[in-house]
C-alpha cells in the first residue's frame, strides 16, 4: 500500500473517530442538560416528614397573574417555558435576541404575512428610540415578517426590527407584546385580568380560617413569577423565627412544571440561601397536599354544573366535557401531575357522571379532554382528546348541549379567556380571536356560548362568587391537614 493511501486511511479513521467521540460527548451533555433537576422535590414530597415543629409559617405561592400588565411576569414565564418544554440544545436558539419583536396594533394574531398599519414594541411604543415610527422602518424594508412557530399549534407570527437588539430574547418580546396588546388591552373591555383578585380571595379566605384556628401561625403569599417579591415574603417568615415553613400552591393538581420544578423549587432555593446566611440554622419545610385532594374542590364544580343542568329541558341530549389544562404527557412521563391527578380528576369524572344520571335526558355522556397539546403538532395520532375535538364530536353526534367544565381553574386568566379559547373554539363560525371579552363583574362566573348546527356549546366558567367558599374550604383543609399534626 502506498504511503498516500495509508495516509488517507489514517485521516478517515481520525475523522470517523472524532465524529464518534463528538457524538458520544454530545449525547452525554444533552442527557445532563435535559435531566430532571435534582433533588426531585416530588420524591421529597412523597417521603417528607409532615409533622410541623416550633413556630410555623405558611407560604402560599403559585402562578398568579397580575391584574394589570407586568413585563417582568411575562419575561419570567417565557424563560420558565423555554427551560421546561424546549430540550437542549434547541432552547439555546429560543433565547436569541434577533432584534425588536413587533406586533400590529390591530392584527396582533395573524398566521400569514400581511401589510401592517401600526407596529408596537414590547414596551408599548410605536416609535423607536430615534423617534421614528416602526411602520416607517417597515416601509424601508428594515422590518421583516417572522412566521408562526412550527412547534406551537395555532401560533401567530410577528414582525422583527433587526437593526438593533431588543434587550431580551425575541420570542420573549413577542410574548410580552402579545400580553400587552391582547390580554390587557384589545382582548378584554375592562383591560384587566381577574386572576389575581380571584386567586387572592381564595388565599385570603383560607388564611382567615387558618388564623382563626391557629392564631400563632404566620402567613405570607405571593406569585411565583415575581421572584424578588417571593423571596422577600419568605424571608419575612424566616426572619420572624419560623422553624417550619408549610408550602402550599393554589392549584387543584400539583405538577413538576408549576410546583416541584418551579414555585416550590424556588422556595427551597431561597430558604437554603437564608440558612446559609444564618449559620445553617435548621428549617423544616413541608409541602401541603393540593386542594384537589379534598372534596370541597370538586363540590364547587358539581354545584356549578347542577345549576347549569337545571336549565336544560328534559329530553335533551347532553355531553359534559371535563377539561384539564394539558401537557405533552408522552414527552414528560415522569410528571408528578400524572400521579397526582387521579384522586381529583377521576373522582370528579365519577361524580359528574352520577350527577348527570339524575336528569331525564335522552342521551348523556361525560368525556375527559385537555385544552393544550392534544393537537396535530404534539399529538398527531390523537392519543389524547382535545377540548376542541370533544366539542366537535358532540356537534357531529347531534347532541343538543355540550358543557365545558374547566376543573383546574378557579379564577379566569389569560389561558381560560384567550389562549385556550383560541384552540377550543377553532373552526367555530362565531368565534373571532379579535372579538373583545366583556367581563365586568368578577363575582359572577364568566360563561360563553356558541351554537353550531343544533348544538349549543357552553363554557360553564370557574367557581367564583357563590361557589368560591368551596374552593376556600379546600385550601383550608389542605393546610389544616398539615397543621393539625403539630404536637
Amino acid at each position: 500500500m502506498s504511503g498516500s493511501l495509508k495516509g488517507m486511511r489514517m485521516v478517515i479513521i481520525v475523522i470517523v473517530g472524532t465524529l464518534i467521540v463528538g457524538f458520544i460527548a454530545f449525547k452525554i451533555v444533552a442527557a445532563k442538560k435535559n435531566a430532571l433537576p435534582q433533588p426531585d422535590y416530588y420524591q421529597v414530597y412523597k417521603t417528607q416528614d409532615v409533622i410541623p415543629a416550633g413556630k410555623v409559617g405558611v407560604f402560599v405561592t403559585g402562578l398568579i397573574m397580575p391584574e394589570t400588565m407586568d413585563t417582568s411576569f411575562f419575561y419570567n414565564i417565557t424563560l420558565k417555558i423555554f427551560n421546561a418544554i424546549i430540550p437542549w440544545p434547541f432552547r439555546i436558539f429560543s433565547r436569541i435576541d434577533k432584534g425588536v419583536a413587533l406586533l400590529d396594533a390591530e392584527r396582533f394574531h395573524e398566521h400569514h404575512e400581511f401589510v401592517p398599519t401600526r407596529l408596537i414594541d414590547p414596551d408599548g411604543n410605536d416609535c423607536d428610540y430615534d423617534g421614528e415610527p416602526y411602520i416607517e422602518k417597515y416601509k424601508r424594508g428594515e422590518v421583516i415578517w417572522q412566521p408562526p412557530s412550527k412547534r406551537i399549534y395555532l401560533d401567530h407570527g410577528y414582525f422583527l426590527y433587526k437593526s438593533r437588539k431588543g434587550g431580551m430574547p425575541s420570542l420573549t418580546g413577542k410574548t410580552i407584546n402579545k400580553a400587552r396588546i391582547w390580554y390587557y388591552d384589545k382582548g378584554i373591555k375592562q383591560k384587566k385580568l381577574p386572576h389575581w383578585e380571584g386567586t387572592f380571595k381564595v388565599i385570603n379566605g383560607a388564611r382567615d380560617k387558618i388564623l382563626q384556628k391557629y392564631p400563632d401561625v404566620m402567613w405570607r403569599a405571593e406569585t411565583s413569577l415575581l421572584y424578588f417579591r417571593m423571596k422577600q415574603q419568605l424571608y419575612e417568615l424566616l426572619d420572624a423565627g419560623c422553624e417550619t415553613i408549610v408550602l402550599v400552591a393554589p392549584m387543584a393538581i400539583y405538577s413538576h412544571f408549576e410546583e416541584f420544578n418551579s414555585s416550590f423549587r424556588h422556595c427551597m432555593e431561597y430558604i437554603h440561601e437564608w440558612q446559609h446566611a444564618h449559620g445553617g440554622k435548621k428549617i423544616k419545610v413541608i409541602m401541603a397536599p393540593p386542594m384537589g385532594h379534598f372534596q370541597p374542590m370538586r363540590q364547587a364544580f358539581l354545584e356549578m354544573l347542577k345549576d347549569r343542568l337545571d336549565t336544560i329541558p328534559e329530553g335533551s341530549k347532553v355531553t359534559v366535557a371535563v377539561t384539564v389544562h394539558g401537557m405533552p404527557w408522552d414527552h414528560f412521563p415522569w410528571e408528578a401531575w400524572l400521579e397526582l391527578a387521579p384522586p381529583y380528576r377521576d373522582k370528579m369524572l365519577e361524580e359528574v357522571n352520577a350527577l348527570l344520571q339524575q336528569y331525564s335526558f335522552t342521551a348523556k355522556k361525560v368525556v375527559l379532554c385537555q385544552d393544550e397539546f392534544a393537537d396535530p403538532i404534539w399529538d398527531p395520532k390523537e392519543k389524547y382528546l382535545s377540548t376542541n375535538r370533544a366539542y366537535l364530536n358532540a356537534i357531529k353526534e347531534g347532541y343538543d348541549y355540550v358543557i365545558g367544565l374547566p376543573i383546574e381553574f378557579f379564577a379566569e386568566n389569560s389561558d381560560t379567556l384567550f389562549h385556550h379559547a383560541l384552540k377550543n373554539y377553532h373552526g367555530f363560525k362565531d368565534y373571532n380571536v379579535y372579538d373583545p371579552i366583556d367581563y365586568p363583574d368578577w363575582s359572577i362566573p364568566y360563561t360563553r356560548e356558541f351554537v353550531e348546527g343544533k348544538t349549543r356549546v357552553i363554557y360553564n366558567g370557574v367557581p367564583v362568587g357563590k361557589y368560591q367558599h368551596h374552593v376556600i374550604e379546600a385550601m383550608f383543609q389542605a393546610i389544616d391537614s398539615i397543621l393539625s399534626k403539630k404536637k
